[in-house]
């Protein structure tokens, strides 16, 4: 199940390299990021800090309007998964789910993201950062597959919660599997941030254009593609067309030997 989660996606990565190319584009708020002393461009991502001012007012506009278009993003490679696996042709139905997902997937990445300010606030307040630290991780884990559950089960966000602890509890391994592969790909990308800006290079730009050209869009669709196979009728067609693919990927034996109605051209059969 892993194997095939992880080579199918890798798979996906390469057939829709368009849609994840599309990520690129967030790279324009960088510049935005950088003018306003409240953005921290760090660890392969931005970080939002608010204080009253009108500049920062603004701050948290462009914060909501980069956030939004990573959640139409999401929601892309998310459907590109779903269009590849059940052979789904959408049409005219396309621009109406995209843009109606998009939405219930930026409102769940606001909450999310006020929760674990709201956390860490606490945390900080108390004394205790380091057990709100852990608390932040629980939290982003049970709604690991939430962005999943909205677009494949085009449900609302209290249901898409409950399904991905659903998801978390029947495929453990699995879930553990794809943690695990995000936050060493994280770790690496850290340490060559950490490198480089020892150097006096931007080692903090690099990482960000890591997380989002290389780290988000493929863990998106290992989630997505591990998230489908929770269909029996579609989990059975896909591991029956890996063993498949792969007899077909076995180098046929060549067989050095004259047909008898052949006559050799040099010595005797």
């Amino acid at each position: 199940m892993i194997k095939l989660v992880f080579e199918r996606s890798i798979e996906e990565y390469k057939s829709n390299i368009k849609v994840v190319l599309s990520f690129g584009l967030l790279l324009l708020f960088v510049p935005l990021f950088l003018f306003f002393d409240q953005f921290l461009v760090a660890s392969g991502t931005s970080f939002l800090l608010y204080y009253g001012s009108i500049l920062a007012i603004i701050g948290l506009i462009i914060g909501a309007i980069f956030l939004y278009f990573f959640s139409f993003f999401i929601t892309l490679i998310i459907y590109s998964v779903k269009r590849d696996v059940q052979n789904v042709r959408y049409e005219g139905f396309w621009n109406e789910a995209v843009r109606d997902n998009s939405i219930k997937i930026f409102l769940f990445y606001f909450l999310i993201s006020f929760l674990v300010y709201v956390v860490s606030i606490t945390g900080l307040m108390f004394g205790l950062n380091d057990i709100f630290i852990f608390v932040n991780l629980i939290i982003l884990i049970i709604v690991m597959f939430v962005p999943q559950s909205l677009v494949l089960d085009d449900v609302h966000i209290v249901d898409a919660i409950s399904n991905s602890i659903d998801f978390l509890k029947t495929n453990k391994k699995t879930c553990f599997v794809i943690f695990a592969i995000g936050s060493i790909a994280l770790f690496i990308t850290l340490i060559i941030e950490f490198v480089l800006n020892v150097f006096n290079l931007p080692g903090s730009f690099l990482s960000f254009i890591i997380v989002l050209l290389l780290i988000t869009p493929f863990i998106e669709q290992m989630k997505s593609y591990a998230y489908v196979l929770k269909n029996d009728l579609i989990k059975s067609p896909e591991i029956h067309q890996t063993r498949i693919d792969k007899i077909k990927q076995v180098p046929k034996k060549k067989i050095n030997a004259v047909r008898l109605r052949e006559m050799p051209t040099k010595g005797k059969i």
